[in-house]
């Protein structure tokens, strides 16, 4: 595809937003312009709803009101306006030209969620970020299927200027699910939700039940919070079952009795209200809030809106029909059968308590969920954020005074790369400093689950979103990465990229660990701190067989970083000819798992779903079991590993020895179907299994015979780690990488080639390859001493 094409394809996706870059550097910021946006423009509700209104108080007469809402909203969102005699200075369609401009203008911006991932806070631009809700359910870091796409919001938090909290429990689990302790930098405001402030004026809510003629009857109002996920919502059966109930309770409910009924808009418009004499839809044209205020009883589930009603003093009871279904799929912070609330299973059970009066609010309870809820917060917090007026309480983070360091860590793959960080996450000791893993969300979209190698509690930072492109910056780029062209250009945008992903945090050192990637490259090259880049490959190689990354990028990289770290001694001449630089290369082996390694080597085979292999687990593990002899190796499908090599000199072994087996395991790689094609040609193919992503190898390298390693080149084979570790001999082609290892640790080193490896295959035969020796302790305490090394000497 052309260059040309590609500006196409990009312009034409929406991937490419060519105006944004122009917007963010020419347009100056207006300080009397207030952008509001809630819900990512899904409307005008809660805090911004109210913060609107104050924002229509004489005193801000001078400033302009500007609102975010998708194009599929505004019509509803001019009908609330015109309700409430509110008025805006201008509306702008969520994701427009305008929208990007005025995101570029505003000096005040005030969300109640996240603006996009392409959006830079600028200089003196003041961000208010009012959270939609205290979080019942799992958040962020502590919501499994949320850790890999948490980084927009993530992002959003850190560089707000102020978080609104109403009240401890939220503080805690907001700051613990995206990690703000030791990195956000804004105030937290300690204030009322301004939605809630309406609960501290009941009268109102007799006046508008007056006006909609609902004077002397029960109102109840029922807000059940949705099942599935907000991309695979389970909208039909969901909606069914709340048929069912909503019917029986229909025919129990007395004629002073009125439902009003609001569900979630991911299905809201699929329920029917005219065959029902007690139930009704929840009015339209009213503020969520103002008809709460107005209500008797709050009838929920899992929702958070029985904190905000909490303030109301009055009943609530949750109808939670299917608790243990609900919180086995989705993780939820507290219990709520601990709640100071009746929890009905049934419609009959709903409407008998209707009538049965009661105060089920405690103490404890509005402390924890209302702690700082007072009903008259928002003036407070508009004169506090936009007039400069400090009249809000406010803290700032808390710290455990341990620095911080960013560790980019890449995408996860069943790989050497990602084995080796995650022996090394494992040795770090977490009272020294305070580690924070990097991964671009883009690249686990299709597989999330590679983040279940990682432990609960580590800190993560996702990069949220690919790079801010327009055309003559793309043009650069291409320049850049094919024939070397620097330009100012494209630095900028480096610099832009860094403050749209990071903004202020502060970081002791930044570690580019995976080493690849050509954007991350020059992004962490474009770091405001001690940047070290982590060497796995001989990259010469790597570079004549892949073209990736870009040899300018690494050229840069190696001689501009403060530090290069190699995995061996090997490596160490290949990078001294890309960067022209010695002085800054440390060599530092990788840490090994030894006890982890034994552990899972313990454990049954076990295919995983996304496993593929040429035998059935059944026949693989009868094979293992076998006395036959088992040669084993470990690599991913591709072309340096060198498994035709193996398979050809595996193949002259075989037609002498009928009771050998050859086992081929690896993660990442495109050749695994070109492998398999390969493998079936020769007259041993029946004898050798191709696995391809089996997340635990161990149990089938541990009875192996010989482990052999094929390839043209590496970096520090860590599957050679591996086999010592388990006893199993090894031999391993002579090449950068595996020379000094096998060196090292009394390895038997062959030629490589088919003979080569054929030679060692039959040396094994004769008794004369033993088992490496390997200290995995001493190896680990030095490569630890090394990196701390590193990052002691990193100051800002």
């Amino acid at each position: 595809m052309s260059i040309l094409t590609k500006i196409k394809t990009k312009l034409k996706s929406g991937t490419w937003y060519p105006f944004y870059n122009t917007f963010y550097e020419k347009e100056k910021i207006d300080p009397k312009m207030v952008l509001l946006e809630s819900r990512s423009g899904r409307g005008l509700e809660s805090n911004i709803f109210v913060i609107l209104q104050e924002l229509n108080k004489k005193e801000y007469e001078n400033y302009r009101v500007i609102l975010a809402v998708r194009k599929e909203y505004e019509s509803g969102v001019w009908e609330k306006l015109k309700h409430y005699g509110l008025k805006i200075d201008k509306m702008i369609p969520f994701g427009s030209i305008s929208y990007y401009r005025h995101l570029s203008r505003a000096g005040f911006l005030i969300n109640d969620s996240t603006f996009p991932g392409r959006f830079i806070k600028k200089e003196g631009q003041v961000y208010l970020n009012v959270w939609h809700g205290t979080p019942l359910k799992c958040m962020g870091r502590d919501n499994v299927d949320e850790r890999y796409s948490m980084g927009n919001v993530m992002r959003n938090l850190l560089m707000s200027d102020y978080l609104l909290y109403p009240n401890r429990f939220m503080e805690e689990k907001m700051t613990g699910a995206y990690m703000l302790q030791n990195l956000y930098q804004g105030e937290i405001i300690h204030d009322s939700y301004p939605r809630n402030e309406i609960f501290f004026n009941p009268s109102q809510g007799e006046k508008l039940k007056k006006k909609l003629g609902l004077q002397g009857k029960q109102v109840t109002v029922y807000m059940p919070t949705f099942r599935g996920k907000a991309d695979a919502v389970d909208s039909g059966s969901a909606v069914e079952r709340v048929k069912e109930y909503l019917q029986t309770c229909d025919q129990l409910l007395r004629d002073d009795q009125v439902l009003l009924v609001k569900l979630h808009p991911f299905v809201g418009n699929a329920l029917e209200f005219h065959s029902y004499r007690h139930i009704r839809r929840f009015p339209q044209v009213y503020d969520t809030y103002d008809i709460l205020n107005m209500c008797d009883v709050l009838v929920t589930d899992y929702s958070s809106v029985m904190y905000d009603f909490a303030n109301s003093g009055k009943r609530i009871i949750l109808f939670a029909y299917d608790i243990e279904d609900y919180t086995g799929s989705r993780g939820m912070y507290e219990d709520i059968r601990q709640y100071p609330f009746p929890l009905v299973r049934t419609a009959e059970e709903l409407v008998s308590l209707l009538d049965r009066p009661g105060d089920y609010l405690t103490r404890e309870f509005r402390e924890k969920y209302c702690t700082y809820e007072t009903g008259e917060g928002v003036g407070r917090i508009c004169r506090h954020v936009i007039l400069g007026e400090k009249e809000c309480r406010v803290s700032h983070m808390a710290s455990n005074g341990l620095e911080n360091v960013l560790i980019y860590a890449g995408d996860f793959q069943q790989n050497g790369i990602t084995m080796s960080f995650l022996n090394l996450m494992k040795e770090l000791d977490t009272n020294k400093y305070n580690y924070f893993i990097s991964y671009r969300m883009n690249s686990l979209k299709d597989a999330p689950w590679r983040l279940d190698c990682l432990p609960k509690e580590a800190n993560v930072y996702p990069i949220a979103s690919e790079m801010n492109m327009d055309v003559f910056t793309g043009i650069c780029q291409m320049l850049y990465l094919k024939f070397g062209v620097r330009s100012k250009r494209l630095g900028h945008a480096y610099d832009r990229e860094w403050k749209k992903h990071f903004g202020d945090s502060d970081f002791k050192a930044v570690v580019h660990y995976n080493g690849y990637e050509n954007y991350m490259i020059s992004l962490i090259g474009h770091a405001p701190f001690r940047k070290t880049i982590w060497v796995h490959n001989d990259m010469e190689e790597e570079l004549k067989e892949k073209k990736n990354p870009s040899r300018y990028a690494l050229q840069d990289a190696y001689s501009s970083y403060d530090q290069v770290a190699a995995v061996s001694r090997d490596i160490v001449r290949s990078v001294c000819r890309i960067s022209g630089r010695k002085d800054n290369i440390t060599v530092i082996p990788n840490c090994q798992d030894y006890s982890g390694i034994l552990l899972r080597a313990q454990e049954p085979v076990a295919f995983e779903k996304e496993t593929r292999c040429t035998v059935s687990m059944d026949r693989l593990t009868e094979i293992l079991d076998k006395k036959d002899i088992k040669f084993i190796s470990i690599g991913r499908y591709s072309a340096e590993k060198r498994h035709d090599r193996l398979m050809e000199a595996f193949d002259r072994f075989w037609k002498e020895h009928k009771d050998s087996w050859l086992i081929i395991m690896g993660g990442a790689g495109n050749l695994y179907e070109e492998t398999c094609r390969s493998a079936e040609k020769f007259s041993c193919a029946d004898h050798i299994i191709l696995i391809k992503t089996i997340r635990n190898p161990m149990p089938v390298l541990k009875k192996g015979n010989l482990f052999i390693l094929s390839s043209d080149h590496e970096g520090l084979p860590v599957v050679l780690f591996e086999a010592g570790i388990l006893g199993v001999p090894a031999i391993a082609t002579d090449v950068s990488g595996s020379h000094c290892f096998m060196e090292d640790y009394g390895g038997v080193l062959v030629e490589p080639s088919v003979e080569g490896v054929y030679g060692g295959m039959l040396r094994f035969m004769e008794k004369e390859i033993c088992p490496l020796t390997i200290n995995c302790k001493e190896n680990n305490k030095k490569s630890l001493e090394l990196f701390y090394g590193l990052l002691k000497n990193s100051s800002n």
